[in-house]
């Protein structure tokens, strides 16, 4: 079976086996997150991408649960190696949702804490799409909730041109190399309302998201000043009528003047331009200054997105 399978019974008596995923399982594996949260844009391509890029520091596990010979679960986890805060993690499940409340999901995240005490970590956070069984699920689990926010949306299609400040010019990220980027986004990510802060963001693990297939680099958009430096970005990916916005910001000594609203104002009508017809994104409850940018879009809410925590 490999090493970290296991054979076992759903709640029902169905055989069940979980074991390591496999570059086979993308596309279940994608079907799964989108079954979890529509408002997603992920593919099979970018799982691929991720497991052949993931660093080593980050002590991954990606596992599937199978019944019948199918995939019907997937579970993943790892350090979060994007702070410095030590002990930090991350977990995440996703369940087919013909095959809830049988034991799976609780056999699957059982596998992940395990994994993740094993790799020293002390704490772990899960974000997911907010849903009454998915947290009374979590709950029952030992998680809690530590930060929500609003799930949003807008047709790009109605998004008016942006105005931009003298000064200043908006540039797809595809006219620039990444390393002139990562600056600006590590600034920004620091001041990002979160449970655990993204004080140490990496260049390659900035360049493997830069580089994820549904990342949309001629949507997604930087905003220049005179002397040419990023000073504000937001990135979108984008599949086929779907697109989902990125981590949006602006560096300190250039907020306050419009260019997150407008970077996200050029990425959302070059999306419409190349045929998405809804955009998502969200944001914690105390980014006020981010809220109030998507409210003036025309962002509408559709729903919740939560991060929840446990000890190890």
């Amino acid at each position: 079976m490999g090493r970290g399978a296991g054979r076992g019974h759903t709640r029902y008596g169905r055989p069940m086996l979980i074991r390591e995923a496999t570059d086979a399982d993308a596309s279940a594996i994608a079907r799964l997150l989108l079954e979890a949260d529509d408002t997603r844009v992920i593919s099979a391509e970018s799982v691929l991408h991720r497991r052949r890029t993931r660093p080593e520091r980050g002590r991954m596990v990606d596992l599937v649960a199978e019944t019948d010979g199918a995939v019907v679960a997937s579970g993943a986890a790892g350090l979060n190696i994007s702070t410095t805060t030590e002990g930090a993690a991350w977990a995440f499940v996703a369940v087919d949702s013909q095959l809830r409340r049988q034991g799976i999901g609780d056999a699957l995240g059982t596998r992940l804490i395990e994994h993740l005490g094993e790799i020293g970590a002390t704490k772990a956070t899960s974000f997911f799409r907010s849903t009454e069984e998915g947290e009374r699920w979590a709950a029952a689990c030992g998680w809690s909730r530590l930060l929500g926010g609003p799930l949003i949306a807008v047709d790009p299609r109605v998004v008016p041109e942006p105005s931009i400040p003298t000064g200043y010019r908006c540039v797809p990220m595809a006219e620039l190399a990444p390393e002139a980027v990562y600056e600006a986004v590590r600034e920004a990510a620091l001041d990002e309302p979160t449970p655990v802060r993204h004080d140490d963001i990496q260049l390659d693990d900035f360049l493997r998201d830069w580089n994820e297939p549904d990342n949309d680099l001629e949507a997604s958009t930087a905003v220049l000043d005179e002397g040419g430096s990023v000073v504000a970005f937001t990135f979108l990916n984008a599949a086929g009528e779907r697109g989902q916005h990125g981590f949006t910001g602006t560096v300190r000594e250039h907020r306050g003047r419009g260019l997150a609203t407008a970077a996200k104002g050029r990425a959302l009508r070059a999306a419409a331009e190349r045929g998405v017809t809804r955009v998502t994104t969200s944001n914690a409850e105390e980014n006020a200054a981010m809220r109030a940018i998507n409210r003036n879009l025309g962002f509408e809410p559709i729903g919740e997105h939560v991060i929840f925590g446990r000890d190890l």
